[in-house]
């Protein structure tokens, strides 16, 4: 949007907006049960204050039994408002802009969509009305076509079933509105707390350099996320993400890779191809992590957030199974990673309890009686061929068994705490397959203690991977 000399004063207003003293929904309704002013209702009830505007006052009783009060038009409203949501009809958001650019508003979140993104004569005409009204103001524009902003410490929303009143350390970026929603309620799951979630949408005024460098100006936020269709000023975009790759893990998840997939991108988002081998490189040459899924991105993150540097790509694994030993085994090495053979102070240790018929002690260590467990993960983490530990558990007995569930926690932080490497946990899910929300009990109660679980050693092979990259990438390009 800016060059570097008029950034602090962007940086300004976007932190203002962010951090609101009021809010102002303008265009609530009935047909969408007022969605946008139950979404900022914490805000309401905790914060500042949230006002409705709309020129039908047929909509005004809804608001008022959420306890919001009603006005007409922005300007009649005599608090200061820092944050707006627009969710009228695309032909009357430039007289709701201009009221926003007379009452001194910091950001304005353009919920409608219908602009430069149809193709569409019209849209595309408001699109660059909009747009040379907010530059000849300075008003500061998030979207359109997008679900804005998520602060959950303050209470603001992107919608209802969002949580609030908590902060953490992970601040997302999204060109989507759905895949900004969906991830937060995700990383909320497996206990990740957000800073904040950003819904650009259509990018008209704020792209996203601007928020990565919002991002790296956060001190609260220490990993960075981000779901990508398209660039409009690629170059700023690299540079950008290089210096904020020096600083902070940059997690880079960019769809629209092949020239299929590319065609609903530019649909939706108005953005263009680049080509996957390219996109892959540039990554590279900015020291940030490419991520493929939403799984991935919030495994990551877990993993960076919680996770100690590892020293290697060795791995230690132990599995419940001789058939998920050699899966795991084949799994982890296609990720990169080594499985060596552990020291003989190692194996002298093991050979001193482990006899039992069908199992072995080779890494991956396989089917030991769950008594040799804390054993076998403490000497796993002490053997100095090893750099990272991953031990797999059964789902089903940690969710029947609430004192097993503790005691392996237990025994995971103080495998952890012998050697200081990244030691997981691995939820060997079998059939049926287990309800998703006694998996998300499992995560959770590792999390609570600081403990990294995954759904699968799967996706913990595809995190750890990221994991070790960081730090070497970090090692060189940073």
């Amino acid at each position: 949007m800016v060059d570097d000399t008029k950034w602090q004063d962007v940086l300004t207003k976007l932190k203002r907006g962010i951090t609101p003293r009021n809010v102002a929904v303008v265009g609530a309704a009935r047909h969408n049960e007022f969605r946008w002013i139950q979404s900022h209702l914490p805000f309401h009830n905790n914060n500042g204050k949230v006002f409705h505007v709309n020129l039908n006052e047929d909509e005004w009783p809804g608001a008022e039994e959420l306890g919001v009060q009603n006005f007409h038009r922005l300007v009649d409203i005599e608090e200061p408002i820092d944050y707006v949501t627009i969710s009228v009809p695309r032909k009357f958001v430039p007289l709701v802009v201009q009221d926003c650019i007379e009452k001194g508003v910091s950001l304005v979140h353009i919920y409608t969509a219908g602009f430069e993104e149809s193709g569409e004569e019209e849209g595309i005409a408001l699109d660059r009305q909009i747009s040379s009204m907010a530059r000849q103001s300075g008003t500061l524009i998030m979207g359109p076509n997008c679900m804005g902003l998520f602060n959950p410490a303050v209470g603001i929303r992107q919608s209802p079933n969002q949580y609030y009143g908590e902060t953490g350390n992970f601040g997302y970026i999204s060109q989507s509105g759905s895949m900004a929603s969906a991830i937060a309620v995700e990383a909320n799951s497996h206990g990740i707390k957000m800073t904040n979630c950003i819904s650009m949408g259509n990018g008209m005024i704020l792209d996203l350099p601007d928020y990565i460098e919002y991002f790296l100006d956060d001190q609260n936020t220490k990993v960075v996320g981000m779901y990508i269709e398209g660039l409009r000023d690629p170059d700023r975009f690299f540079k950008v993400l290089k210096k904020a790759s020096a600083s902070k893990p940059m997690l880079v998840w960019k769809v629209g890779l092949t020239e299929d997939s590319a065609r609903a991108t530019e649909a939706h988002t108005g953005t263009s191809f680049i080509r996957e081998d390219v996109w892959h490189k540039l990554l590279a040459r900015c020291g940030a992590i490419g991520i493929n899924s939403q799984d991935e991105m919030v495994d990551t993150v877990k993993a960076i957030s919680l996770l100690p540097e590892p020293t290697g790509y060795n791995v230690g694994l132990y599995a419940v199974t001789g058939g998920h030993s050699t899966d795991m085994a084949n799994v982890f090495s296609k990720n990169g990673f080594k499985i060596p053979a552990l020291t003989e102070s190692s194996y002298e240790e093991l050979r001193s309890f482990y006899n039992m018929i069908g199992g072995n002690y080779v890494n991956p260590i396989q089917q030991a009686p769950p008594e040799h467990f804390e054993r076998i993960a403490q000497i796993l983490s002490k053997d100095g061929n090893i750099d990272i530990v991953a031990l797999e558990m059964q789902a089903q007995q940690l969710v029947k068994d609430k004192d097993f569930l503790k005691d392996r926690v237990r025994i995971l932080k103080e495998a952890r705490d012998v050697s200081n490497k990244p030691v997981v946990a691995c939820i060997a899910d079998g059939y049926p397959r287990m309800d998703q929300k006694d998996l998300e009990f499992i995560t959770k109660s590792f999390a609570d203690e600081n403990i990294v679980a995954f759904y699968s050693f799967r996706s913990a092979a595809e995190a750890l991977k990221n994991l070790a990259d960081y730090y070497v990438i970090n090692r060189f390009v940073g």
